[in-house]
Formats: C-alpha cells, structure tokens, sequence
C-alpha cells in the first residue's frame, strides 16, 4: 500500500492517525476490538466480502490500485470534518460510505439540474446493433453502407469490424437522433462474403466490435441520457470494461472504480467523485452499449447486479455485440 499512495499518506502512531486501513479477513476479534476502540475514525475496509457496515470504506480483494487510492482520497478530504464530527460525538459515517442506501435514488431531485435527453432509435449505434445482431443470427458478415460513402462491415465470427468509412463523418451521422436514408444495412451472400473477405487489406481499420459500438454510444450521447432514462435510479456496472481497446472518456477509471462495486444511480456518481454528470451519462450509455450497464431490479440487493447482467431480458442487439465481441472485450 505505500508504495502505490507513498505520495498521499504515510504510516503514523495510533495516537497521530486521521484514519485507518484494516484488513478484517483475519483474526475477527482483533477487527471487533478495534471497531470497539476507534468507531469514530475513517476507516477503509480491504475484505473479499463486502462487510456488513455502514460506516466505512470498503476496498473488495483483489485490490486494485485505482481503488485503494480512490478511497484513500476519500478519506483525506473528510477527515477534518470525521475529526469536528468526533468531537461532537457523532458519526462520521454517513458522508464516507460507498452505501446501497444512499446510491438509490431516494433523495430530493435536484431542480436546477439541466439533463438532456435524445431518441435513440433510430440512430446510427441503433442500425449497427441491428446489424451486429443480423450478423450472429446468419453467420455471416452484414454491411452498414453509408451514402456519402464508406461502409463498416461486421465480421461476427471474428468479433471485428472492418471500416472504410472516414471518422469525421461517422461522428457527424452518430450525432443525429435520425439516420434514414444516410445509411442502409445489407447482409452479404456467400459469394459477397468471399469478395469482402479478400479485400479486407483495403479497409482503414478493422477494430473490435465492442470497441466501435463503444465509440459510436459516446459520440451519440455526448453528456445526454437516452429518452426515458431516470439518473436518480440505480443502475449496475456489471465488470471493469477493457479501457485499452476502447476510446477514451473523462474520468472512466474513477467512475469504473466506484461503479463496479454495486448498482448506484447515476446522480449518486456524479457527486461521489465531484464531476459533471454528463460524464457519467456518457460512461453509462457506452458501458450499455457493450452490455456491462443496464437498471438495478432489485432496489436493495447489491448482488443483484450479476444476476441481471447474466440472465435479464437485454435487448438482442446489446447481447449480439456482446456475444462477437466476446474475445475482444
């Protein structure tokens, strides 16, 4: 733990600590006799379960860097205050908790707070999923044509997509809510397959399936949430997305470091990491897109988030770009 937060905090006598750091997989009558002794302070929490508590800060084992110095941070910015509320012989708890209660949602709606949203239908990240769940449903490759020119080309049994198109204009179209007429989506014959298959070196690009319905979601969104998308409900994060394959978004670590733990609504992740909740719409519809996000069923389960992710009803599309883009997530 030094060596990754040396520069953050460093280890000092019981008396001098602003907080502490406990691994409480061990003996549980050392955790219970400290818990006894130092109720009041900031403590984070490193276990393979997610404690029973609601006045801490838990890093789930295995420990990831980002989240250990999330928290670290976390316990920095309030320990002054933990120290006034100790003093006045409160609890600290109720502002340092990564808590299910508090991320759901059931809070007074903030009235100046400007969302925006947009139909996603009809959009060019809508056509690609129609495509890439064509594509798995023949077996075959299926083309999105674009009528200024260029064209990407799904190859389902590759998990990739084979792109001809120029970015500008495919950032343009993803801007509009509507698309018909632009682009047109076309599944190959055999005999076009063969064509395709020995032209491919012709292609600009070829990426990873989840990498460009990825791409397209951000492009789409733009800080927006999708028409009948409630931000103070809690929604899931079902794993950590590969960040190396994909384009890159403000504060993605950060937001997949807090999210991954259990659902939260969008809002709650906003003002946990102090940034614009446009980022965090986009980081959602993104995650969706590639079917690592969807709406917490189960209000009060934090676990509940696997089972969703696993067994739910997705839409067939978000399971097709899934399902190609399996090996290359």
């Amino acid at each position: 733990m030094l060596e990754i937060a040396d520069d953050l905090c460093q280890v000092v006598e019981v008396q001098k600590a602003q907080a502490f750091v406990a691994d409480i997989d061990g003996d549980e009558s050392v955790w219970m006799e400290f818990r006894a002794r130092y109720r009041n302070f900031p403590t984070i929490v490193l276990s393979r379960q997610r404690p029973d508590l609601d006045d801490v800060i838990w890093v789930p084992k295995p420990i990831m860097e980002v989240a250990l110095i999330e928290a670290i941070h976390w316990a920095i910015n309030h320990a002054k205050e933990s120290a006034n509320d100790t003093m006045a012989g409160s609890r600290h708890g109720a502002d340092m908790v990564f808590s299910p209660a508090l991320a759901t949602g059931r809070r007074d709606k903030d009235s100046t707070l400007k969302i925006y949203n947009f139909k996603d239908s009809e959009t060019v990240l809508a056509l690609f999923r129609a495509a890439c769940e064509r594509a798995v449903d023949v077996s075959r490759p299926v083309s999105l044509k674009f009528k200024e020119g260029g064209e990407l080309l799904i190859l389902p049994r590759d998990g990739l997509v084979a792109v001809s198109v120029q970015s500008t204009l495919l950032m343009e179209l993803a801007h509009q809510e509507q698309v018909q007429g632009l682009v047109t989506v076309h599944g190959l014959s055999v005999a076009e397959e063969r064509a395709a298959m020995t032209r491919l070196e012709s292609y600009s690009d070829v990426e990873p399936v989840t990498a460009m319905s990825w791409k397209l979601a951000v492009w789409t969104a733009r800080g927006q949430l999708p028409t009948n998308t409630d931000p103070y409900a809690r929604y899931y994060l079902r794993c950590w997305p590969n960040f190396t394959r994909l384009l890159v978004i403000p504060h993605a670590i950060r937001i997949a470091s807090l999210w991954v733990r259990e659902p939260m609504s969008l809002i709650f992740i906003s003002e946990q990491l102090e940034i614009a909740p446009a980022d965090v719409f986009t980081f959602y519809y993104a995650a969706k897109s590639i079917g690592l996000a969807g709406a917490a069923k189960r209000e009060d389960d934090y676990l509940f988030a696997n089972q969703t992710a696993t067994g739910d009803g997705a839409s067939g599309a978000r399971r097709a770009v899934t399902h190609i883009g399996r090996d290359m997530s």
